[in-house]
């Protein structure tokens, strides 16, 4: 099983794992955005550690209905919410498809392997998970805005995809299939139940990056908050005047949207969409009162970070955020991402416990004994 959450564990990586025996090469060259992959395993006990018919059972009556935790969809058609677990089950028992979506969020393994698959796309990860009674269709011919492979957990269905032709062909328990985004294709159940995730990759476009970048530099410019004059649509002259304004503060925010800029802000866009790292973060916090130069620290395990050098400055790009850091403490922050445990002590130069509570409050390091 390549899931593994021992710090520092040598696994294999998410998508070798997700794609074997195909290699990665293989797949990059010849599938991905062109054309499906199935991938016929004759394993069916295949995806039993990441998930199963008994654990969507467990989600489905241990956590409640709660309003968007299950879809309900039947021949194309959403069914309305289910008042309840009966009248959720009565409508999958009278052939309506049942939707969890992100289930990742509620299955620790699943939420593992996002964040694995994030790190290796660059792009946002997400699963849902489809219950499909026999002889039932969900949804009918229709095409995804993201590429998409879908993990056959548990029964048989039968898929129809309309590729250069008509491709149709069974998937069975273990097996996996490859969609590229914008491929038609429909699916339907055979004689028994079928249960299958369907794992999303969300990528960042290079829309994504501009219109944030923009966002960002506008907002930061109270030049761009002020209001165009009175009455500039109804004159000539009032027209002339908001362009040249316009020509004037484009000119300027050009100056701040540079390729370094924007593509450091795609790495941090990238970082952000593999989910945060704070398991015992409120334990930290409720330690840091106690927190002195001889507390044993370390760095967060699985924590995806990045460090740049910016105008005299160290910066940690990290859970979606940037922190500033004198240049001076960059010895100590050397020593810091070897990842194991020290002291603030023994890190070089001055001010090393201030530095260490700061990084501790911002979820960068963890006390070496949390959890």
């Amino acid at each position: 099983m390549m899931l593994d959450e021992r710090d520092g564990a040598d696994v294999t990586p998410a998508i070798d794992w997700l794609l074997g025996p195909v290699s990665r090469e293989e797949f990059l060259r010849d599938h991905q955005g062109r054309r499906h992959l199935l991938l016929r395993r004759r394993s069916p006990g295949h995806y039993r550690e990441l998930f199963s018919l008994a654990r969507l059972d467990e989600l489905l009556s241990g956590s409640g209905l709660h309003a968007g935790a299950v879809r309900v969809v039947r021949d194309g058609h959403a069914d309305g919410g289910a008042a309840g677990l009966e009248d959720l089950y009565a409508r999958y028992r009278d052939g309506s498809t049942l939707i969890m979506p992100s289930v990742h969020e509620r299955w620790p393994p699943l939420r593992e392997l996002c964040r694995r698959l994030a790190g290796e796309f660059s792009a946002e990860c997400r699963v849902n998970a489809y219950l499909t009674p026999p002889r039932a269709r969900g949804f009918g011919v229709h095409h995804d805005s993201h590429d998409v492979f879908v993990l056959q957990v548990a029964g048989t269905k039968r898929w129809r995809i309309h590729e250069d032709a008509r491709h149709e062909f069974d998937l069975c328990e273990g097996d996996l299939l490859y969609l590229p985004r914008g491929l038609p294709h429909e699916a339907a159940s055979a004689q028994g139940a079928s249960l299958h995730l369907s794992v999303g990759v969300h990528p960042l476009t290079w829309a994504d990056v501009l219109l944030a970048g923009c966002e960002a530099a506008v907002s930061a410019d109270p030049d761009c908050q002020e209001p165009l004059p009175f009455g500039f649509a109804r004159t000539s002259g009032g027209r002339a005047a908001a362009r040249e304004r316009i020509r004037e503060l484009t000119a300027r925010l050009m100056t701040v949207l540079t390729p370094e800029r924007l593509a450091d802000d795609a790495v941090d866009m990238a970082l952000l969409a593999e989910g945060d790292r704070l398991g015992g973060h409120l334990l930290d916090l409720a330690g840091l009162a106690g927190l002195d130069a001889g507390t044993a620290v370390r760095l967060r395990p699985g924590l995806r970070w990045e460090s740049r050098r910016d105008a005299g400055t160290l910066v940690l790009a990290f859970h979606g955020k940037r922190l500033s850091l004198p240049a001076r403490h960059e010895a100590a922050f050397l020593r810091m991402a070897d990842g194991e445990p020290f002291t603030a002590a023994g890190l070089p130069g001055e001010d090393g416990l201030a530095l260490v509570r700061r990084l501790v409050e911002e979820g960068f390091l963890t006390l070496a004994t949390s959890g």
